[in-house]
């Protein structure tokens, strides 16, 4: 017998005006959590123990769209059309030094940039792009190994967002936006591009944005204009949700000492005056307890 979602309360833990807040990712290093604001090219952290925001990187010139960790110190950052090193905070571009370019993406024009991006379990980092003037099929999902050489894995994207793989490793899920939909993929050789063999779930009514794999094999999936965040039993069950008071939810990640809080990123970019009055919190974090338990990020081995 079916049964309704449960429904999850998220609380803001950050009063942010983000005007695109994405790719919030859980530091088990420092014990806190990193959050850009994509088009000011602001990489903000979060200590959840103290309460405190703060932007120790100077703001890269450009849309800043994704984070990762690395297994030598400091983090990855997709950033324009490259993806770039940053040094641990005091080191590099805290102290003065440029980033160190790790590798650069080709694009089919300047009007595209990189977009989500996330470490696979081998320690290779995954982004995608997007047109920057909605241009579709035009973008790709790429696959940058450790030595820096960038692979395609999927084309004919249009605007690549949510990616995270299933605890064992076999499986992605995956947004490619317009679609409205997140396709199951076929990840069981790692060695070849993944292959597309379902479909999770498919919204009409909003847009899959950013995602994460519980430690369960769930799915959650925050939705853009859908103010809320959906989770999905691997037959596609919607199991739960959870309701955000602003319509532009764009990303989600568990974190916490025991990953057993999910962290939820939202913006305040394109709402009109009125909005913006209606969703004082547009462009917040949000974090909520669900009763889960995320599942340990990975780290680029470059």
């Amino acid at each position: 017998m079916n049964r309704s979602p449960v429904v999850h309360r998220a609380v803001p833990v950050v009063h942010a005006r983000a005007e695109v807040g994405e790719s919030p990712l859980w530091d088990p290093r420092a014990d806190v959590l990193w959050w850009t604001d994509i088009p000011r090219g602001r990489l903000h952290r979060f200590d959840p123990a103290t309460g405190t925001d703060t932007v120790p990187y100077p703001d890269l010139p450009g849309p800043l769209s994704a984070v990762a960790l690395r297994t030598g110190g400091g983090l990855l950052a997709a950033h324009g059309h490259q993806v770039l090193g940053l040094g641990p905070v005091g080191q590099g571009l805290a102290d003065g030094r440029e980033p160190d370019p790790v590798a650069r993406v080709p694009l089919p024009s300047p009007d595209h940039r990189l977009n989500d991006g996330r470490v696979d379990p081998l320690g290779r980092f995954w982004v995608g792009t997007m047109s920057t003037t909605g241009v579709s099929g035009t973008s790709a999902l790429y696959r940058i190994d450790p030595d820096g050489r960038s692979t395609p894995q999927l084309t004919g994207v249009s605007i690549s967002n949510g990616l995270d793989w299933s605890p064992d490793g076999r499986l992605a899920y995956y947004a490619d936006s317009p679609t409205g939909e997140v396709a199951v993929l076929d990840c069981a050789d790692p060695g070849r591009p993944p292959r597309r063999v379902g479909t999770l779930t498919r919204f009409t009514h909003c847009v899959p944005d950013g995602l994460a794999v519980d430690a369960e094999g769930c799915v959650w999936v925050a939705l853009f204009n859908g103010w809320a965040v959906h989770r999905y039993r691997p037959d596609g069950t919607l199991d739960a949700v959870v309701p955000l008071p602003v319509a532009k939810v764009t990303s989600c990640a568990f974190g916490g000492a025991g990953l057993d809080t999910l962290y939820i990123t939202t913006a305040s970019r394109l709402l009109d005056a009125a909005e913006l009055a209606q969703q004082p919190l547009a462009g917040s974090l949000f974090a909520c307890r669900p009763g889960v338990t995320g599942l340990p990020g990975h780290a680029f081995a470059g």
